[in-house]
């Protein structure tokens, strides 16, 4: 991203992003509601759920991470994996 600010920044520990601006945070809110009404769709009492049943709410879960990590790769530094602060840290990509 030229010239712009990430939405998002390299998590300190492990592999991912933090988000730091209101479009990331906007952009997880969404994502998460989403996850939230394909929750309420499951069966509220099943004994034994049916894949019918299941398979529509791991179905959008799956396309929601897919679609954070297109968003995070779109809108945020490089992703690598990072075990805690470094002298050589980017202020503007890592947390």
């Amino acid at each position: 991203m030229d010239n712009k600010k990430y939405w998002m920044k390299r998590r300190r520990y492990g592999w991912g992003w933090t988000p730091t601006t209101w479009q990331g945070w906007l952009i997880i809110i969404l994502q998460l509601g989403v996850i939230f009404v394909a929750a309420l769709q499951l069966p509220a009492k099943p004994v034994q759920p049916s894949v019918g049943q299941l398979l529509p709410f791991f179905v959008i879960t799956i396309l929601v991470v897919v679609s954070l990590v297109l968003i995070g790769l779109q809108t945020a530094p490089k992703p690598h994996w990072r075990w805690g602060k470094k002298d050589d840290d980017n202020p503007d990509e890592d947390f």
